[in-house]
């Protein structure tokens, strides 16, 4: 019972993470020392995974018994509890989240800096022999991180974001005005090779998020779909969603078992990779940004992060430094927790 209750909280906490902009839900997953559980689970699935599924339509005790082992081969129990505290931060506490960030933008990174900062402890203490191999591997993943983060072109931010902001315009003209002519969807417009771009686009995306540090709307920017899967979420245009779905499915299936793979013959270099991503996002969520807002009070506002700056003396830097405490001291207390228990099992 405890166990699965861990489980809901660390699906939880991977659930907010990937709510807010910047924060990886596999740099959550890696700081909470669930990371490779998580990527042995889901490239467990296969064929026999659904075939087992299936078979349970025929209610007899062989499928039965056919699932039940299936299902402790994947870690089924493990992945449905992750899957719950996940479904239940996105549900819950998504509103929350906007709310703090619109309100307490600064607090709420500082939290998660926070977080994020002591938990790097946790991969390298996965990482058995560091060597000279394990500190270029974590050198090339900070690397890349920055490089992607620095090349961010602040006007092209602006003019996506007066996009986002527009495509919103249209959604409530189009709302209040039904009866008008819509334009052709997207589906209309495409060919079959825009179409199965989609299809690679979701795959991409979703292989970007399963590393800690990088965002996979991001990668969905670089790719030029990220509006057009928008739109297409607006509009219910369902063939692109799924296609886009579909995807997201197969590229996770795939990725997942590559990384297994990866993992469990270049363990040390591989997890020191990883550890260079997390390190590099906590550029990326440096809470003190100039910014602008693109917007207005009938669509809302977004924001817009652009050049960092040091954080001047007033109460929100104050507010910020408590958080950026609290949120590190959470982990720290974790860390001490976990100690106490091995050191209870070992003597």
């Amino acid at each position: 019972m405890v166990d699965n209750l861990k489980s809901i909280l660390h699906g939880f906490l991977i659930g907010i993470a990937n709510i807010i902009p910047g924060v990886s839900g596999g740099s959550m997953a890696l700081a909470l020392g669930i990371y490779e559980r998580l990527i042995s689970a889901v490239g467990q699935f296969g064929p026999g995974t659904v075939s087992a599924t299936l078979g349970l339509v025929r209610f007899s005790e062989k499928s039965r018994k056919s699932f039940l082992d299936e299902w402790r081969r994947i870690d089924g129990a493990f992945l449905t509890w992750i899957a719950v505290g996940g479904a239940v931060a996105v549900v819950v506490f998504s509103r929350v989240m906007v709310w703090l960030l619109e309100y307490y933008h600064d607090p709420t990174y500082g939290f998660f800096t926070g977080l994020i900062l002591v938990s790097i402890v946790i991969p390298l203490k996965m990482i058995r022999r560091l060597g000279g191999m394990e500190c270029l591997s974590a050198l090339i993943a900070l690397g890349l991180v920055l490089m992607l983060t620095f090349s961010v072109d602040p006007n092209k931010q602006l003019a996506d974001a007066e996009r986002k902001v527009e495509m919103k315009r249209a959604k409530a003209e189009q709302a209040a005005n039904p009866s008008e002519n819509r334009e052709e969807s997207m589906l209309g417009q495409a060919g079959a090779g825009r179409l199965a771009f989609f299809v690679l686009c979701g795959a991409i995306a979703i292989s970007a998020m399963v590393l800690p540090g990088v965002s996979g709307s991001f990668v969905m920017i670089l790719l030029g779909v990220y509006f057009d899967i928008l739109q297409a979420v607006n509009e219910r245009d369902m063939v692109i969603v799924s296609l886009f779905a579909l995807g997201c499915a197969l590229g996770l299936l795939l990725f997942t078992r590559l990384l297994k793979w990866v993992l469990a013959r270049f363990h040390d270099p591989t997890i020191a990779f990883l550890t260079g991503l997390m390190a590099g996002s906590l550029v990326g969520l440096w809470p003190f940004r100039e910014f602008k807002s693109v917007g207005d009070d009938n669509v809302g506002f977004e924001r817009v992060d652009l050049g960092w700056i040091m954080p001047p003396m007033d109460g929100n830097t104050l507010a910020t430094l408590i958080a950026f405490l609290i949120g590190s001291g959470l982990v720290a207390a974790f860390l001490k927790f976990d100690r106490a228990k091995a050191q209870k099992k070992g003597g």
